[in-house]
């Protein structure tokens, strides 16, 4: 028997979700234009990305001043409008109904994958009894995809930010969780992929973190650190 059976948990480990457990399937940008063609358009899907990503650096810090009860909707709206800032959309585009189309499609399980090392990684974990959740920053979308994965009963608690109304690194965020879970600070550990959000986010209220660094660095390169941070 793996002598790591013989430990005994003291903490509890929260995943991030995003870039952590799940990434999109295929390219944000070729989603935006494959439903932009339901509609039209033929867009570049690379012009697109870099949309995006520049859309989504602008955007990021303003994320927590979206009202709760919107689900994050009218910021991830803005994003998906300003993506296209380098490929403009004819006036009479029906940007409302593209935008629900789109929205709706990052909730469907397929549209994402799983990072294979996250499976023997929560193994591990659950023969050594340790408890594990999800603190992230997404919204009710994240529900469906984890259930299509098979993941949704493998944490306890889920902790997503549009739920809560604060997104990390919001010190009363990571107090909802220590809160929910029943774990001081000093037995949480956050395993996430932003430097800022998930490890300056999570040390600063006295958790633990570790930062992954994929694809080149997953679950699998982190374990020892895991059992050693929680047991």
């Amino acid at each position: 028997m793996d002598e790591r059976t013989n430990l005994k948990s003291r903490g509890i480990v929260f995943f991030d979700a995003g870039n952590t457990m799940l990434y999109p399937r295929i390219s944000i940008g070729k989603v935006y234009a494959r439903y932009a063609e339901h509609y039209g358009i033929e867009a570049d899907s690379s012009v697109l990305d870099r949309g995006f990503r520049d859309a989504w650096k602008a955007l990021k810090a303003d994320k927590h001043k979206v009202i709760k009860d919107t689900d994050d909707k009218l910021w991830w709206k803005e994003l998906v409008r300003q993506s296209w800032i380098h490929l403009p959309l004819p006036s009479h585009f029906p940007f409302d109904d593209y935008f629900e189309s789109v929205y709706e499609a990052f909730a469907l399980p397929q549209l994402w994958k799983v990072y294979p090392d996250l499976w023997p990684t929560l193994e591990i974990l659950k023969e050594v009894g340790i408890q594990c959740g999800i603190l992230s920053n997404w919204d009710r979308r994240l529900y469906p995809v984890l259930k299509g994965h098979g993941l949704f009963n493998r944490f306890d608690p889920i902790v997503i930010s549009s739920e809560v109304g604060f997104n990390k690194p919001d010190p009363r965020i990571f107090r909802y969780a220590e809160q929910i879970s029943g774990f001081s600070a000093d037995e949480c550990l956050l395993i996430g992929d932003d430097q800022v959000l998930d490890g300056e986010g999570a040390r600063a209220v006295g958790w633990s973190s570790l930062i992954l660094d994929r694809p080149r660095l997953g679950t699998e390169h982190v374990l020892d650190q895991i059992l050693e941070k929680t047991t």
